[in-house]
């Protein structure tokens, strides 16, 4: 998966090569019409290189001729445009975004244009891989967890997802590249996945580079480059141990095997020797993701991610 900086960077190459081809059809329409404007708009061209030349010579009055020569062939050239019905103006690329011409830079920055585009294919690949529109901060009833005692905890529901709801929306606020990570347990049904897709959402809106997928698809899709059945400019390790958040919904649900331990042990530990956040929900109480994924992946999470414990009954069943 090519990163979505450089999918947003191939969008705006397109749209600024368009815009362009664009202007010179324009420009070719109206020199079909009228010969002399082409004649005008060649020699125009070509005045820097004869400028140049006489420059080079020393001929200070071969340049003062061309400049003066210059200046009637542009009047010439905008009575011409007037005749035909056009201008300069209408001749002139007219760019998507014309504060950084559709290059997407600007003064050694990038764009808003840019970042919005990147914000945009973020949101788009998040509700390919999951409902995320679905799952707001907004639309997370809390009233699913009132008067409910979690069987296995024997904690009060409603108190626990209250916090963990509060605690989630002021990650999502607060988001820095210094956010620590969490790790989402509990069983399942009880909203460790709209919290996760929810804080995604937020965290993109505030322009930072996500990653979100079920541990099963992203850990596939990793094979599928080690083993080299993806495209040469696919790279999606590169892009999950990068990125300003990597959520990995669902671990444990993957089939299990050396590799994929591997790599769940090279994420977490590049990530947290990196310093950068990563949400991980799972089923799987602390016992069990020893048993899945060994010691050294065990005492990472619990030495590195803050632990919510998820309480309630399973809510997609209370829907029903």
């Amino acid at each position: 998966m090519a990163s979505n900086v450089e999918r947003a960077k191939q969008i705006l190459a397109r749209r600024r090569d368009a815009a362009e081809r664009e202007a010179m059809r324009r420009q070719e329409e109206l020199e079909d019409l009228c010969p002399e404007l082409r004649v005008l708009d060649r020699k125009l061209a070509q005045a820097g290189l004869r400028a140049v030349k006489l420059a080079v010579a020393g001929d200070t009055q071969g340049i003062e001729d061309l400049k003066n020569e210059n200046l009637a062939d542009q009047e010439r050239r905008r009575e011409l445009l007037e005749s035909l019905g056009s201008s300069e103006e209408a001749l002139e690329v007219h760019y998507n975004c014309p504060i950084c011409n559709d290059t997407g830079v600007v003064d050694s920055h990038y764009c808003d244009c840019l970042k919005n585009l990147v914000k945009n294919l973020q949101s788009g690949d998040l509700n390919t891989q999951a409902p995320a529109d679905q799952s707001s901060f907004a639309n997370f009833d809390l009233e699913f967890y009132r008067n409910i005692t979690d069987p296995e905890t024997g904690v009060d529901a409603y108190e626990r997802m209250t916090q963990i709801y509060y605690y989630c929306t002021a990650y999502a606020e607060d988001f820095s590249r210094e956010s620590p990570s969490l790790i989402l347990y509990g069983n399942t049904g009880l909203g460790k996945t709209h919290l996760s897709l929810a804080i995604a959402n937020a965290v993109i809106e505030k322009g930072f580079h996500v990653v979100y997928g079920s541990a099963h698809n992203l850990l596939s899709q990793i094979e599928k480059e080690h083993f080299g059945r993806l495209n040469s400019d696919d790279s999606p390790e590169a892009e999950i141990l990068n990125a300003d958040l990597l959520i990995l919904d669902d671990l444990g649900a993957e089939f299990s095997t050396s590799f994929t331990v591997s790599m769940v042990y090279n994420i977490i530990n590049t990530r947290n020797l990196t310093g950068l956040p990563t949400i991980i929900s799972t089923n799987l109480w602390y016992d069990e993701l020893a048993d899945k994924y060994g010691n050294r992946v065990y005492s990472r999470i619990i030495g590195n991610y803050t632990p919510l414990e998820f309480a309630g009954r399973d809510v997609r069943q209370l829907k029903n």
